[in-house]
């Protein structure tokens, strides 16, 4: 209510939709990264969106990304940088192992929090994680004349994961990850 006043008295009257609608998204999101959380803490696997969904693109998207954000609190599973600014901006990405539009699984235990860099080696099957939570590093990282700095230093290392154990990666998408995108060549 009072967010409505506040925009109907200080902004124009064409942002004002805008702005309106930004907020039921977030209050959306806020909403599913609960009962997201609450269903990996109970062990339960949230079904599967359906034509019919509860949620929009938009905020299901923003509240996995709070759920495994805010488990990992803003820290890279793989290479452990936390940065965050004093207005909240974080480092770090909500990266699904299983990718969604596989399984439309938006399960914390689906997903990692990593930096940008993390994320797209991830993505690219450049690095993955055993079962046992321990990165592992593709020989492709060096080949092709790449420079890969510090990513050279993970293989081998445990992922930082969420103080949460009920939150840690699920073992079936880490195996997943490591059958279908990880480049063992």
């Amino acid at each position: 209510m009072l967010r409505a006043v506040l925009i109907e008295s200080y902004f124009a009257p064409e942002v004002r939709p805008g702005l309106l609608e930004q907020g039921v998204i977030n209050a959306e999101a806020f909403q599913y990264s609960q009962e997201l959380l609450e269903h990996a803490r109970k062990q339960e696997v949230k079904e599967a969106v359906t034509g019919e969904e509860r949620y929009r693109t938009t905020a299901r998207d923003q509240g996995f990304r709070r759920a495994v954000v805010t488990a990992y609190n803003h820290r890279c599973a793989a290479c452990g940088i936390r940065m965050l600014t004093p207005d909240g901006h974080t480092s770090v990405d909500a990266a699904h192992i299983v990718p969604w539009t596989e399984t439309q699984n938006d399960d914390p235990r689906n997903g990692m929090a990593l930096c940008k860099l993390c994320h797209w080696t991830f993505d690219e099957g450049l690095i993955s994680v055993s079962s046992r939570c321990v990165v592992i590093t593709s020989p492709q990282i060096t080949a092709n004349g790449n420079v890969p700095g510090h990513l050279l230093t993970l293989a081998g290392r445990g992922i930082i994961g969420p103080v949460e154990q009920a939150l840690w990666p699920d073992v079936t998408a880490l195996n997943w990850h490591y059958q279908k995108r990880f480049r063992r060549r």
